[in-house]
C-alpha cells in the first residue's frame, strides 16, 4: 500500500510498500492543503492499481533510481504473467529477423537493443509498456548537454526508437492487446547542411595530404563515393578494358557486403585523370583491394582521425564531416555543367530530386559530355 508523510522540511512524500519492500518518493510540494488534496487524488489512484496489480512505478516516478528494483521485484514474484517481459520477447524478435538484415545492420540493431531499449523497458511486461513511458523515454534522450548541443539527434533518437515501435506492433498482434503506439509521431529530421569544398580548397587539402593518400582522397573528389564504398572497392571492380569502375560492395564493421540499394550498385566512367591514377595505384598493388592500411581495407575511424581532420588543419580549412567529400564531388561536377542526369547516377541517387534539393544553390544548366567536362575544369586549374 501507499501512504502519505510530510516530511520535516514541510514537503510532501510518498510511503509505498511494495512486495515486502519500502519504497520512498520525496516531491517538491509543499504540505498545502491544495498540494495535500493533489497527492491524495494521486494516492488514491496508486493503491487502486496497487490492489488491481497493475502498478506501474515508472507511471508515477519515471526520473526514480528505485524502477529497476520495483521491475526485478515484479518479475520475480509474477514469472507466469500472460504476457512476456520486453526483453525476452525483444531478443526473441531480433533472432526472428535478423536473417533479413546484413551482418553491419544486425550490430546497429542488437546494439540499441542492449544499450537503450532493455535497459529501459526489459522488465516491464510488454503488453504494460504505454505511449507515456516512450515518451519519457524519448523526453530523456533529448537532454543538453554542457556544451549547449543536444547529446543525440532527432535522426538518432528515431534509429532508437524503430525495434521498439516494431517489436511493440508484432507483439501486439501475436498476443492480442492494443497497440500502444497508434499515437505515436516520430521526430521531425533536420536534414543535415553541406559544406563542401571549393575547387582551390581541394587543390589546397591534395597539397597538405600525406603523399601516399593523395590517390585515395582523389578518388573520392572525383567520382563522390561514399567511404563504405572506396573502402570495399576491389581491382576485379576496376575494369581498365571498359574504363569503368563498378560500385559492387561495402565494406562496413569489418565485413565485405553487397551495397545497400539496387542505384547504389553502378558503374562510373574513368576519365582520364583516373584512368592513370588507378594504373599507377596497381603497379603497387599487392592486395585484393584497392586502398589498404596495413595490409586490410581502410576503416573509417583511421581515415578521419590520422588523414581527413589533420589535413583539414594543415590546409586551413573549416573543420567538416569526411562524406563532404562526396558533396564537394557534387558540386564541382555542378560547376563544371555536367549533367545531372549523370551527376546523380554517379552518386547513385534514384533520381535527379535529391541532386536539385541538397545542391540548388548550385546548379547551373548542364550541356557537356559527361564525366570529362569536370576533368577539363582540374586539368587547367592544375589539380589533376
Amino acid at each position: 500500500m501507499a501512504h502519505i508523510r510530510i516530511r520535516p522540511n514541510g514537503r510532501i512524500q510518498f510511503d509505498l510498500h511494495l512486495y515486502g519492500q519500502r519504497f520512498r518518493e520525496g516531491t517538491k510540494l509543499m504540505a498545502t492543503p491544495a498540494n495535500l488534496k493533489k497527492a491524495n487524488t494521486l494516492l488514491k489512484k496508486m493503491n487502486a492499481e496497487i490492489d488491481l496489480e497493475t502498478f506501474q512505478y515508472r507511471d508515477y516516478f519515471p526520473e526514480s533510481k528505485k524502477v529497476a528494483k520495483f521491475e526485478a521485484l515484479q518479475r520475480s514474484k509474477h514469472p507466469d504473467r500472460l504476457h512476456p517481459f520486453f526483453n525476452d520477447y525483444a531478443n526473441e524478435w531480433f533472432d526472428r529477423q535478423k536473417a533479413k538484415w546484413k551482418s553491419s545492420y544486425q550490430s546497429v540493431v542488437r546494439n540499441t537493443l542492449d544499450t537503450y531499449l532493455i535497459p529501459e523497458f526489459g522488465n516491464i511486461l510488454i503488453s504494460e509498456i504505454t505511449l507515456a513511458n516512450v515518451d519519457y523515454f524519448r523526453e530523456s534522450l533529448t537532454l543538453i548537454q554542457k556544451n549547449g548541443r543536444r547529446k543525440l539527434t532527432n535522426k538518432r533518437i528515431n534509429g532508437i526508437l524503430w525495434p521498439l515501435i516494431a517489436i511493440l506492433s508484432l507483439a501486439a498482434e501475436e498476443h492480442n492487446f492494443p497497440y500502444p503506439m497508434r499515437r505515436y509521431k516520430v521526430l521531425k529530421e533536420e536534414r543535415a547542411d553541406s559544406n563542401p569544398l571549393t575547387a582551390d580548397e581541394v587543390q589546397r587539402f591534395l597539397e597538405e595530404v600525406p603523399t601516399q593518400w593523395n590517390d585515395y582522397f582523389k578518388v573520392r573528389f572525383w567520382t563522390g563515393m561514399r567511404s563504405c564504398e572506396v573502402h570495399g572497392l576491389r581491382w576485379e571492380d576496376i575494369d581498365f578494358n571498359h574504363r569503368l569502375i563498378r560500385i559492387r560492395h561495402n565494406w562496413v564493421n569489418g565485413e565485405l557486403c553487397d551495397v545497400k540499394t539496387p542505384k547504389s550498385r553502378r558503374e562510373l566512367k574513368m576519365c582520364d585523370t583516373l584512368y592513370t591514377l588507378f594504373n599507377r595505384v596497381k603497379e603497387q598493388a599487392n592486395n585484393d583491394f584497392v586502398f589498404t592500411h596495413k595490409g586490410n581495407p581502410l576503416e573509417n575511424h583511421f581515415v578521419s582521425k590520422q588523414l581527413w581532420y589533420p589535413t583539414l588543419k594543415k590546409a586551413g580549412l573549416a573543420r567538416r564531416r569526411p562524406y563532404e567529400t562526396r558533396h564537394t564531388a557534387a558540386v564541382l561536377h555542378i560547376a563544371a555543367h555536367e549533367n545531372p542526369l549523370y551527376i546523380s547516377h554517379m552518386l547513385g541517387h534514384s533520381d535527379t530530386r535529391l541532386l536539385f534539393e541538397v545542391y540548388a544553390p548550385y546548379v547551373a544548366n548542364a550541356s557537356r559530355q559527361d564525366g570529362f567536362a569536370f576533368n577539363e575544369m582540374m586539368i587547367e586549374r592544375g589539380i589533376a
